[in-house]
């Protein structure tokens, strides 16, 4: 066994490295036996390890083999090894490789897969995830990017369905050109067509010039059609020639306009059924439909979610100017006990809500959303926590007050200083629905003496 690392891209490019027996540490700091002088790499990085004829890798976050993510697995001969922004070739054969000379043949595959090697790579810069459902996604994103077949990506929405559109127009040869991103559902139905295609001067009132459409705008790009199921059904018959025939017309014109555009749509519905309940053009549909992602929602790669966690958290420290270190565990096993049903952009947003409102270095559970607090399950078997206290001095109060209110929620919500839907939505959290009235007053079956709610707002 003869381990050596051979960087084939990024700032070490050409270099060659033999691994001894035992532990390399790499990473920039200089004490590390492999000093890689990049901001992209950590102080201590990862360590690779070789033993009685084996290899293996351990390291935190920024590690990939064959452009997944990964915290700890074996190396072989030929796997290709990214650490930052330098990617390298770890090779085993017991045969010599001057520095310099790329002749074994797993050199030669490489460069002539570099570009997509490249691409699969960068794909998880911008898609956090290590799950079982988040790697495959990487392996379909990195299959589809290169060719330019229209694809129609699926979800629920706050799963990411215009982040992997993105990926995939970056990792396609029309990187270098525009992506433009359409929402059909947010554009006045009046001026979607316009939008679109453009129009000609004097084709409607207020159309003073010629307007330049957003498929013309793309031109040698992507296309992102977003919501597509909102499309009405005379602008799906156009969409439909212009996936057919490459080509439209600007409203008011007669002349037919070409375009070299790859198109790309999102939805949340399920485009099958709404082709079957006649709301959506079946031609259209399979049109679309040439290539299938699926963008897995948050509740299916659960094992993700301290990982975005600590990303968002990352992210809106810097832009808030504060010093948040991390996410205190509490916090972390509420945040993995929810359900998420606005999936990453929920997360995201609870996120940045905790870092904004947050004193602490450390995310704490009273920082997180109450949705988040109130809806996650205590754990099995687990005894009652504080969490389950704070929740049952809430009904308390809540109870008190709207017995003082005459069972409006409206006084109620006046007494404890919240806007009614705020109190609404408790009352919903806590299971406090189940109530009756006897003469106009509210009478519950939660039946402890409850402290006054008189001042509460103060």
């Amino acid at each position: 066994m003869n381990p050596r690392l051979i960087a084939i891209a990024g700032p070490l490019e050409g270099a060659f490295f033999a691994l001894p027996e035992g532990e390399t540490s790499i990473g920039r700091d200089r004490g590390n036996l492999l000093v890689i002088d990049d901001s992209s790499v950590a102080a201590r990085h990862c360590v690779i390890e070789c033993r009685e004829g084996e290899a293996g890798i351990r390291g935190g976050r920024g590690v990939f083999v064959n452009g997944l993510p990964t915290r700890q697995r074996a190396l072989v001969h030929g796997d290709e090894v990214r650490v930052g922004d330098c990617l390298f070739l770890f090779l085993t054969y017991e045969t010599e490789t001057p520095p310099g000379l790329r002749l074994e043949p797993e050199l030669e595959r490489l460069a002539a897969e570099n570009q997509r090697l490249k691409a699969e790579v960068g794909l998880c810069y911008e898609m956090v995830g290590e799950s079982p459902a988040m790697r495959a996604l990487f392996r379909t994103i990195s299959r589809v990017a290169p060719s330019d077949s229209t694809v129609l990506i699926r979800g629920e929405s706050g799963t990411g369905k215009e982040l992997i559109a993105r990926a995939i127009h970056r990792n396609s040869p029309r990187s270098a050109r525009p992506f433009v991103a359409i929402n059909s559902a947010s554009i006045a139905e009046t001026l979607v067509e316009s939008e679109l295609f453009g129009h000609e001067r004097g084709a409607f009132t207020g159309a003073v010039s010629q307007k330049q459409g957003k498929l013309e705008a793309a031109d040698g790009g992507t296309v992102f059609l977003d919501e597509v199921a909102e499309l009405a059904p005379a602008l799906q018959a156009k969409l439909l020639r212009v996936l057919q025939q490459r080509e439209f017309e600007r409203v008011g014109g007669t002349r037919p306009v070409r375009v070299d555009i790859r198109v790309l749509a999102a939805t949340n519905k399920d485009l099958a059924r709404s082709v079957e309940e006649g709301a959506f053009r079946a031609d259209l549909y399979y049109r679309l439909n040439v290539v299938s992602v699926l963008a897995p929602p948050l509740r299916e790669r659960k094992q993700d979610i301290p990982l975005l966690a600590r990303h968002f958290t990352a992210q809106f420290a810097r832009r808030s100017h504060r010093r948040v270190i991390g996410i205190a565990p509490e916090s972390e096993s509420l945040l993995l006990r929810y359900r998420w049903p606005g999936n990453v952009r929920e997360l995201e947003n609870a996120i940045e809500r905790a870092v904004v409102l947050g004193t602490a270095p450390l995310v704490l559970p009273e920082d997180l959303p109450e949705t988040v607090l109130e809806s996650a399950a205590p754990a099995e078997g687990g005894s009652p926590c504080f969490r389950t206290a704070v929740n049952e001095a809430k009904r308390r109060i809540i109870l008190r007050a709207l017995e003082q209110g005459g069972g409006s929620y409206t006084v109620a919500a006046r007494l404890l200083g919240l806007h009614p839907n705020n109190l609404h939505r408790l009352v919903r959290n806590l299971g406090l629905r189940s109530r009756s009235r006897t003469g106009g007053r509210a009478c519950y079956s939660w039946g402890e003496e409850m402290p006054d709610a008189s001042g509460l707002g103060a």
